[in-house]
């Protein structure tokens, strides 16, 4: 089971890529820095990190690509 959000800081996955390509982040670890995400449980990282490199999120037994 995947998820598309940082339940603890309330970010969405979608927004954090934004916010990443708007200010040209490429590095998991200084989105991290830059926004706090994945870091109050953590268990929303290796998400995070595979939809940041594949644009695809996993629901269920599903994956859904969000278009860039």
């Amino acid at each position: 089971m995947g998820t598309s959000r940082c339940d603890c800081k309330q970010l969405s996955f979608v927004g954090l890529r934004s916010f990443a390509r708007r200010n040209g982040i490429t590095d998991i670890r200084e989105l991290i820095q830059k926004t706090g995400c994945c870091t109050g449980c953590g268990t929303c990282r290796p998400h995070l990190e595979a939809f940041l490199q594949t644009g695809e999120l996993k629901a269920g037994d599903q994956t859904i690509r969000i278009p860039d």
